[in-house]
């Protein structure tokens, strides 16, 4: 297969059994790869009685985690070093996905593998070594409670080799934090979602990737003409020079204008933001720029940090976990969220939902609610002590939370169980389908909180990024940039928004550099040969097919209609800042939505009707 491998493997820890399968070109089209093939792949894979026991239990054996690439990843299309992990996630309980990027799903594509489908438990820790498609099981006993960074560091020791690629899990994943992520290379994270603890409950610490093998394009000339042209649309892009220099901390200010940067647990959106911006960090810190394999822009970042005399080399931050450690927590000191960004990435956690759950206990105390029950989970934090702003607390909280120890056990749960555990009002949780609220305010783009409400897998900012055409005015798919405040008759606009989205993660390639629809359609098919992805209805109609797909799967799992809901805590104007009184009621919108997208507003299934026509 052209811009495949063609070959997928089914690896079972528990019987340690291993079978490859033929990828069949007509998934491969319809699909493409990605989150779209590990879609259909779980769709195929769950029986009626394996949702039931899943329902009951996510860890169930029968959960397909899956790593996989896509056409596009490692090639010469810009930014197309990343690769998705996905499953039923054990945080939200439905359809959860999650890409990364760095050097890793280079190695993974050249494998000879498009998708690694991982289920059954193993007895003992283990991972997984993988060379050129030899599979090899490994003890990890020596490195089970080992950081990230040293776990990465031993298997290359291990397996004696430098070029060795690895995706592992820290303490988080083995102390199964729902919200536990999969760590890869230089601090890159598959954040969301929790498949670290899915890891960690399979004993599966790693997997280890080396792969030379060469793919094979079907038109290559064309290949390289297309992305000549893309890649001079995204060099003259303003955006993204600004976010090569900056980072994507670059945005905080600018966010903070417009209302779209969440504080004090978003119930405000106004604070001193030149403080916590890229340039800030540039001026108070050394601060190196990090280029995920094949990247044009250079966004991530690598901070040099001295505390007690050592230094440290701090991956990141970007923004989500800027925001996430530092407004969000009434916190507007550098300090705090360049040591709680590390703690993440060397324990293996999500950033937005450690910061969302942090700072939701902080809101619960400063207003005094269910104080009684909050209680009975300190130990050694004092109540007094939790408040806006304090640094010490949010870290400490972070350490607990990987620890799942005292008040961490609860915060590792994530806010909708934190609000049921403390018996709270469950529309003060900020999440959408059990994930938590990401550092874009549904409040500032209506289209945006259209988006979170129907995505995929709960609120995630990357399944169908609408600030960015009503805020940047970026032109990805045609769509006009509109009253952000209004997305009445738009409501298409966010569903291409969403499939779009989907074909990224399916490529697999990042979705920060824009590749529009022209060029990406042209990159498509000269990698591919399929003539379906050079037509950008039918390219469009592949991402609608899967994010339907994953619509049945959570469906299957229970999700209704009454999911697709922004809690109250997110949809309460606020009186002044950027989004001033900005009421959400999008219930027609919603409804509308449900009309184009051919499910059923009864029930949130997708119609028989909608699911023949997508041959499904």
């Amino acid at each position: 297969m052209l811009g495949y491998n063609g070959k997928i493997v089914y690896i079972d820890l528990d019987s340690k059994k291993v079978e490859i399968k033929e990828l069949d070109p007509k998934v491969a089209e319809n699909f493409v790869g990605g989150v779209g093939l590990s879609a259909k792949l779980t769709y195929d894979l769950l029986s009626d009685e394996d949702y039931e026991m899943l329902k009951r239990n996510p860890y169930a054996s029968i959960n397909p985690l899956i790593f996989a690439t896509g056409p596009l990843t490692g090639s010469i299309t810009p930014s197309s070093g990343r690769y998705s992990v996905t499953g039923i996630s054990p945080l939200t309980r439905v359809w959860g996905e999650s890409t990364s990027g760095g050097q890793f799903p280079i190695a993974l594509k050249r494998s000879g593998f498009d998708a690694i489908v991982i289920t059954g438990d193993s007895e003992k820790p283990i991972y997984l070594a993988i060379d050129n498609g030899i599979i090899e099981f490994k003890s990890a006993e020596n490195i089970w409670g080992k950081s990230t960074y040293e776990t990465i560091d031993i298997i290359k020791n291990e397996l004696k080799d430098e070029k060795i690629r690895v995706a592992c899990i820290g303490k988080g994943g083995e102390n199964l934090v729902k919200y536990a992520c999969v760590i890869n290379d230089e601090g890159r994270a598959a954040g969301r979602c929790g498949f670290g603890a899915l890891m960690g409950y399979r004993k599966l610490k790693a997997i280890a990737m080396k792969g030379t093998k060469k793919i094979e394009y079907a038109d290559f000339e064309q290949m390289k003409k297309s992305v000549t042209l893309a890649r001079a649309g995204i060099e003259a892009s303003f955006a993204v020079q600004f976010q090569s220099h900056y980072g994507t901390a670059c945005y905080t200010d600018m966010g903070m204008v417009v209302g779209d940067v969440p504080a004090y647990y978003f119930t405000k959106s106004e604070f001193i933001a030149e403080k916590l911006t890229g340039r800030a960090l540039k001026e108070k810190y050394p601060v190196l720029n990090y280029y995920c394999a094949g990247c044009t822009i250079g966004c991530g970042r690598t901070t040099i940090y001295e505390k007690d005399g050592n230094e440290l080399e701090i991956d990141g931050p970007e923004y989500e976990t800027l925001a996430a450690f530092g407004p969000l927590c009434g916190n507007f000191e550098w300090e705090p969220i360049l040591e709680a960004n590390h703690l993440c990435n060397i324990d293996g956690i999500d950033t937005i939902s450690a910061g969302v759950s942090i700072a939701f206990l902080i809101y619960l105390v400063e207003n005094k609610i269910s104080i009684d029950n909050i209680k009975k989970h300190l130990s050694d934090i004092k109540l007094e002590d939790i408040k806006w702003g304090n640094g010490e607390l949010i870290l400490k909280l972070v350490e607990k939370i990987s620890k799942t120890e005292g008040i961490g056990k609860l915060l590792s749960e994530g806010v909708k169980i934190m609000a049921e555990a403390l018996g709270v009002d469950p529309e003060l949780a900020a999440h959408v389908k059990g994930l938590e609220m990401p550092m874009h305010d549904p409040r500032a783009y209506d289209g945006q909180a259209l988006s979170y409400m129907t995505c995929c897998c709960g609120a995630s900012h990357e399944k169908g990024e609408f600030y960015n055409i009503d805020g940047n005015g970026a032109n990805i798919t045609g769509i006009k940039r509109a009253d952000r405040f209004d997305i009445n008759g738009r409501e298409k606009d966010v569903i291409n928004m969403q499939d779009l989205a989907n074909l990224y993660d399916s490529g697999v390639i990042c979705n920060k550099p824009y590749v529009n629809i022209p060029h990406l359609t042209k990159i498509f098919q000269a990698a591919t040969g399929f003539k379906s992805l050079g037509n950008k209805k039918k390219m469009l109609k592949a991402g609608e097919r899967a994010n339907n797909v994953k619509r049945l799967i959570s469906c299957k799992l229970g999700v209704t209609r009454g999911d697709d809901h922004l809690t109250k805590i997110n949809k309460t104007p606020i009186p002044y800042g950027g989004t001033a009184g900005n009421k959400l009621e999008l219930d027609e919108n919603l409804k509308k939505y449900y009309e184009i997208r051919g499910w059923e507003w009864e029930t949130g299934w997708p119609t028989k009707e909608k699911l023949e026509e997508l041959g499904i």
